[in-house]
C-alpha cells in the first residue's frame, strides 16, 4: 500500500476554511503554520464529520457551537449555509493486504435551518450509496434499490455494507491535551476505551493497558528515553471514591510520587503516548495539536519519531504545530505548510517545490520554513 493512504481531502465552509484542497498526504503529516493561520479549525472540520456520521448533523451542529460558529465568513450567497467535504484513500478490508479505493463525498445545505443533504460513496470506482437531498439509492451486487424511509439528519455511510470507511471516519480523535486534567484521579464511570481528547481518563486507559503487556512495556519504554528519570508509572484505586490515580517512580527514590506532583511536561509526554500506541488497532486517524508543548527539543525528536513508526495507512497520525523543533525533525513529504490570505485558510504540501531532504540538509528543514523558502508563508 501506499505511503499516502489519502490520494485526496476537500473540506469548503468551515469557519477560517473557504475551499480547501490538499493531495496526497502521508499517513505521517504535519500541518505547521502561524497561531490563527487555521490549523485547528482544519482539525475541527474533520472533527465536524465524524460526529456527523457518528450521530446526525445535530450533534454535530451543537458539538461545535452551531451555525453561527462555524459557517465561513468569507462565503457568500448560499454557500454561506453549507458545508462540503470530499476524501479520496485507500484503506484495506477484513485483513486484506490489497487496499480498496473509497470515495466519499458529503455536501450539507441549509446549516442554519432546515438542513438538506448530499452524499455518495465510491469503491474501485463502483457506486455504493447515493443521496440527493430526499432521495436515498443503495447499490448492491450490480441491482439498486431504494431506502424509502431514512432519517433526513443522518448519513448514508451507517448504512453501507462496506464499513472501513466508515470506522476510518468515526474513529477520528482529536487531542488538545491538559496536563492538570491527566493528573486527576479518574472517576469509576470514565470509558477507557481510548484516551480523552484533553487526557482526563488518562489513568483509566494505562490500567485497561496494562492488561496488554506488549503495548504498556512499549509505552514504559519510550517514556524511560524521553523522561530518563522515570523508572515506574503504576496505577492505584482509591478506597474513598473508587477512582483511578496515577503513582511515579524516580531513579533512585523508594518513594512514589502522587501525578500532581509531577512536571506538566511528564504528563504530557505520556499522554501523547497513550494517545498513539495505545490507540485501537483498527482503522482510524490520531490528530494531535501542539504536541511541543513543555518538551525539550530532544524529547521532541523521540515522540515525533515515535509517532512517525506508529502511524500506518489505516491509522494515520497527524500534528499541528509553529515550532520549529517539530518541524527540524521532519521529512520534506511529511510537511505540510499552511497559511492565511485574505482571511482564508491555505495549504500547501513542502515537497511541491521540488526539492529533496537532501537539498534541505546543509541549510535544515526548520531553517527554510523559518525564513519561507519554502512558499508556505512565514510562520508568525
Amino acid at each position: 500500500m501506499s505511503d499516502k493512504p489519502i490520494r485526496r481531502l476537500k473540506i469548503a465552509n468551515f469557519k477560517s476554511i473557504d475551499s480547501l484542497e490538499i493531495t496526497n498526504l502521508s499517513a505521517f503529516s504535519v500541518f505547521a503554520g502561524a497561531n490563527g493561520s487555521g490549523k485547528s479549525n482544519f482539525f475541527d472540520a474533520l472533527d465536524f464529520v465524524r460526529l456527523f456520521v457518528l450521530g446526525g448533523i445535530g450533534i454535530a451542529l451543537r458539538t461545535h457551537g452551531g451555525f453561527a460558529n462555524i459557517h465561513s465568513a468569507k462565503s457568500r450567497g448560499p454557500d454561506s449555509k453549507k458545508f462540503c467535504f470530499e476524501i479520496e484513500c485507500d484503506l484495506c478490508e477484513d485483513k486484506s493486504e490489497t487496499p480498496s479505493a473509497f470515495h466519499y463525498s458529503l455536501c450539507i445545505h441549509d446549516l442554519d435551518s432546515e438542513t438538506n443533504i448530499e452524499e455518495y460513496l465510491y469503491a474501485n470506482g463502483k457506486k455504493l450509496v447515493e443521496r440527493n437531498r430526499a432521495t436515498v439509492e443503495i447499490y448492491e451486487k450490480g441491482e439498486r434499490t431504494s431506502a424509502s424511509v431514512f432519517p433526513g439528519s443522518y448519513s448514508v455511510l451507517g448504512i453501507s455494507t462496506r464499513r472501513q470507511l466508515t470506522e476510518f471516519l468515526i474513529n477520528l480523535n482529536v487531542y488538545r491535551i491538559e496536563p492538570k486534567d491527566a493528573k486527576e484521579p479518574d472517576i469509576s464511570d470514565f470509558d477507557p476505551t481510548r484516551l480523552d481528547r484533553n487526557g482526563q481518563n488518562l489513568a483509566s486507559v494505562l490500567q485497561r493497558l496494562k492488561d496488554d503487556s506488549s503495548v504498556f512495556e512499549n509505552i514504559m519504554d519510550w517514556m524511560e528515553m524521553i523522561v530518563p528519570g522515570i523508572e515506574k508509572i503504576q496505577t492505584e484505586k482509591q478506597s474513598l471514591d473508587g477512582s483511578t490515580a496515577l503513582l511515579f517512580k524516580e531513579e533512585g527514590t523508594e518513594r512514589r510520587f502522587p501525578a500532581h506532583l509531577i512536571s506538566d511536561g511528564t504528563m504530557y509526554a505520556l499522554c501523547l503516548l497513550v494517545a498513539v500506541i495505545g490507540a485501537p488497532s483498527h482503522g482510524g486517524m490520531t490528530l494531535i495539536e501542539e504536541p511541543e508543548r513543555g518538551l525539550h527539543a530532544k524529547a521532541i525528536r523521540e515522540l515525533v519519531d515515535m509517532m512517525r513508526q506508529q502511524a500506518s495507512p489505516e491509522n494515520p497520525v497527524w500534528l499541528t504545530t509553529h515550532s520549529e523543533s517539530v518541524v527540524r525533525a521532519l521529512k520534506l513529504s511529511e510537511l505540510i505548510l499552511v497559511d492565511k490570505i485574505d482571511g482564508r485558510t491555505t495549504m500547501k504540501r513542502a515537497d511541491a517545490v521540488n526539492l529533496s531532504d537532501e537539498d534541505m540538509a546543509p541549510l535544515g528543514l526548520d531553517e527554510a520554513w523559518l525564513s519561507n523558502l519554502l512558499g508556505g508563508g512565514l510562520p508568525w
